[in-house]
């Protein structure tokens, strides 16, 4: 190949190089916006998603009209999920409007039971301070003010947040609707849907498409929905433990936090369950210590037993592949970088074995051996 070859060429590998560039910068910066900005339709289509199956049957079992059961499902669906949702978010507001209510009386409890814990350390162990009462009541002025404080912004800032508490409660009104009708849209005009996206779009986007759907959304909606069984079931076994045999006065919020953040790399139900059995050992509540104990075992054993089955067959990369992933995540933006470190990392997998990144290796290895050839002398 000649000179003026080799110039067009490399033009032609850099302008493809600057093309992926731009489109990845589009993606890290434009996509979320996107993603916020047509919220409504992604639900609605995730909720055509789940009710489709069963407008399905009933047009293919019980002859009903497409029409007429889509919207038979998607308010069944609605009514369920709404319903779940409101159960929860209201066992959840109750137990956190009792915590914050309980707040003073339980840090005084919890104050006197150390402070007495310390007493008797001190009477065993004469090398452990007798009495750290000074550093409470230092706390305690610090507590006080950052209470004022709150207090003090609320009273300044409680109009503008009446008004604008109104105009969320009226755009989250429309937007329900809104999306309820894009839901029946959805299932009603399915096919219609798909074949105008077929007609319309261009080929290159509809090969990405594919590549997305048969690869990445199944592999990264596999992993979440994994991941959320196994925080679900992981709630289900604290809140069982925490409300029945320890008879906790907070059992569905703290099971919940510890699910949650058992989600989390790294943190798990030690994060919650470890300070709260040193406590219990502390104040000579050593039942509760070991039913803490036997409740971080038993969640250890199942996380493990279900994490292969259910994580491990959505992953499908390796150990290193998945623990740099999240490495390179927690380096860039922190702790959410642990969560969606490993579904970005499966995306990349994924493109690279459907050779979506095969012509910008070729580019840059072109690239590179003309560079070498060029700077020999």
């Amino acid at each position: 190949m000649g000179n003026e070859g080799k110039k067009e060429l490399h033009k032609k590998i850099l302008a493809n190089l600057l093309l992926y560039l731009v489109g990845t910068l589009l993606v890290i910066f434009l996509a979320p916006q996107l993603l916020i900005f047509f919220m409504p339709m992604i639900i609605a289509w995730i909720i055509a998603s789940i009710a489709n199956p069963v407008v399905m049957f009933l047009e293919d079992k019980i002859k009903i009209m497409r029409k007429h059961g889509g919207a038979i499902v998607i308010v069944a669906v609605l009514v369920l999920v709404g319903g779940l949702l409101y159960l929860a978010v209201y066992a959840t507001a109750r137990e956190v409007y009792v915590l914050i209510k309980d707040l003073p009386y339980l840090y005084e409890d919890i104050r006197g039971d150390l402070l007495n814990a310390m007493a008797e350390l001190h009477r065993k162990i004469p090398i452990i301070p007798e009495n750290l009462d000074g550093l409470f009541k230092e706390k305690d002025q610090e507590i006080n003010n950052l209470v004022l404080t709150f207090f003090d912004s609320l009273k300044t800032s409680s109009l503008s947040k009446v008004g604008s508490f109104a105009n969320s409660v009226i755009n989250m009104v429309v937007l329900t609707i809104l999306t309820l009708m894009l839901s029946y849209f959805f299932v009603a005009e399915r096919d219609k849907v798909k074949d105008t996206f077929k007609r319309y779009i261009p080929e290159g986007i509809k090969k990405f498409w594919n590549v997305a759907v048969n690869t990445c959304l199944r592999a990264v909606g596999g992993y979440l929905n994994a991941c959320f069984k196994i925080m679900v079931v992981i709630f289900f076994i604290l809140l069982i433990i925490f409300g029945v045999f320890m008879r906790a006065k907070y059992a569905w919020l703290v099971a919940l936090i510890t699910a949650v953040l058992d989600f989390f790399p790294f943190l798990g139900t030690g994060i919650i369950i470890t300070p709260w059995a040193i406590y219990c050992f502390l104040t000579g509540e050593y039942l509760k210590v070991i039913i803490l104990v036997i409740a971080y075992v038993i969640c250890l054993v199942v996380h493990r037993l279900l994490e292969p089955k259910l994580v491990g067959d959505s992953v499908g990369m390796s150990s290193f592949a998945t623990l740099l992933s999240m490495f390179i995540g927690y380096r860039l933006i922190g702790m959410l970088g642990l969560i969606i470190g490993i579904p970005v990392g499966m995306i990349l997998k994924a493109f690279k074995e459907q050779g979506v990144f095969e012509p910008i290796v070729r580019g840059v290895k072109i690239l590179v051996q003309d560079f070498n050839e060029y700077r020999k002398y």
